[in-house]
């Protein structure tokens, strides 16, 4: 294993530095301080030939922008949703950034479009670190979240987030890649098949707000507990989807213990004969094709546009909204009591 350090450009006239892990096979993951984001992740097809999986850009101000879908970049204080922009902890309410709509979405973004520290790099793991002081965007407690990335030899990647606060807050980090195995950038992930451990998913409004019901994924679109192709159904008319922009939802994994690692999806590419799967310890995973991005987009890495449907963002998560229905699985975060949670994307062939 080696790793290698660049510059990628600048974001606010400060250096945005590129960790590049490469593992004996050659395959690599290039890791950027701008948002602790996945810039690119190179694994092999079927004859052996390397290619980048995941959409993106080549240089860090697309990355800044909110409306191309934060391409790569961790997600802080509170991934997705939070209704009315508020929530209730120990009977106090605070109310965080309004951001979209009526709701708070991604914790309002500042984890995301900022520089990250590094904290650590070894051969073959990088480990960043982002700070936010007490009541930064209405959260309480002086919050640090550090994220190790790890690239094995398997082709593993491997994503430990680490928590600390000095008061109970919540938090619920994730990373916001889009995937799409075939690395053609000609191509859309509607091809591409995907199972979900998961027979229920959150039902949501026409906000896409989750109500605090749970929907049974048999008999309907929503349903992957057999792997088939992302736009088999993708245009079907559904309660929980919007018209027009396919699959952007939580599904409720079968795995109900907390901080246990277990496969959450797979995903693969018949073309290239690319598989991914993924596991999380956590209990839900949010499944978005890229609906809302623009079809007549160009920007992105050599020529393959960040655009309607062309990648799928698997992130891995506590249901949308946690906060404010106690019938979702959730865990707060205690007062100087570390909060850990882990993530892997592991590469692989048909």
């Amino acid at each position: 294993m080696n790793i290698t350090k660049s510059v990628f450009g600048k974001f606010n006239d400060k250096e945005v530095e590129l960790y590049t892990i490469k593992n004996k096979n050659g395959a690599s993951v290039s890791l950027m301080t701008f948002g602790a984001g996945i810039q690119s992740i190179n694994v092999p097809d079927k004859n052996g030939v390397l290619g980048d999986v995941v959409l993106g850009f080549d240089e860090p101000k697309y990355y800044a922008d909110p409306d191309l879908g934060y391409q790569g970049l961790v997600v802080g204080r509170y991934a997705n949703r939070i209704r009315d922009a508020k929530f209730e902890l120990d009977g106090k309410t605070y109310n965080t950034p309004n951001n979209q709509g009526s709701w708070t979405l991604h914790g309002g973004g500042r984890f995301s479009f900022n520089l990250w520290n590094v904290e650590e790099s070894t051969d073959n793991s990088v480990t960043f670190s982002f700070f936010s002081p007490d009541m930064q965007d209405g959260f309480p407690g002086n919050f640090t979240l550090k994220v190790k990335y790890t690239f094995t030899d398997d082709n593993v990647l491997r994503l430990e987030y680490t928590v600390l606060s000095d008061k109970k807050t919540i938090a619920n980090p994730t990373n916001h890649s889009y995937f799409n195995l075939s690395c053609n950038g000609e191509k859309t992930v509607e091809e591409h098949l995907l199972k979900i451990n998961a027979d229920y998913f959150t039902e949501t409004d026409e906000d896409q707000l989750p109500t605090g019901e749970l929907g049974e994924v048999k008999g309907t679109m929503m349903d992957f507990t057999e792997m088939h192709k992302i736009g088999d159904r993708i245009d079907e008319p559904f309660r929980a989807i919007i018209d027009g922009i396919g699959y952007d939802n939580n599904f409720c994994l079968r795995n109900k213990e907390i901080g246990k690692l277990e496969q959450a999806c797979i995903l693969a590419d018949e073309a290239s004969g690319r598989k991914m799967e993924v596991y999380t310890d956590l209990p839900g995973i949010q499944v978005y094709c890229g609906g809302w991005l623009n079809k007549n987009a160009t920007a992105g890495k050599e020529n393959a546009p960040v655009s309607y449907r062309r990648g799928v963002a698997l992130e891995t998560q506590f249901y949308p909204d946690s906060v404010n229905h106690s019938n979702f699985p959730f865990v707060y975060v205690e007062a100087n009591k570390e909060f850990r949670t882990v993530t892997e994307f592991r590469f692989s062939l048909l």
